[in-house]
């Protein structure tokens, strides 16, 4: 295949796609300009991987910090229970939050 024509093929799926269009209108829109149909399979699946990496990659910290809330109220409740055997809310708190982030962060990377 073309390099030109590939690289044209790629320039503008990623255009389209940075401007919010779905997959259809790209396919659309790259088949109006003669790019042949098995090459714009081929962009549309590349792009959407790219899109899957970079949206993990983004929230790969985010999911990190909230598995070390978890732990951090983990070892607060069990220092709590010897230190102050009454206050319990604080690793109560960290812990229930860490929780729901981690699950937040954790459908955002699953998709």
């Amino acid at each position: 295949m073309d390099e030109g024509l590939k690289n044209k093929a790629y320039l503008e799926g990623m255009r389209l796609k940075k401007a919010g269009y779905d997959n259809e209108v790209i396919f659309a829109r790259l088949e109006k300009t003669g790019i042949p149909e098995d090459l714009i399979k081929q962009v549309l699946k590349n792009l959407s991987i790219q899109q899957r990496t970079d949206i993990i990659k983004e929230e790969k910290p985010f999911f990190n910090i909230a598995i070390l809330k978890i732990g951090v109220g983990v070892f607060l409740a069990i220092v709590s229970v010897f230190v102050y055997p009454n206050h319990f809310y604080l690793p109560i708190g960290l812990i229930a939050g860490g929780i729901i982030y981690a699950f937040i962060s954790h459908s955002k990377m699953k998709g």
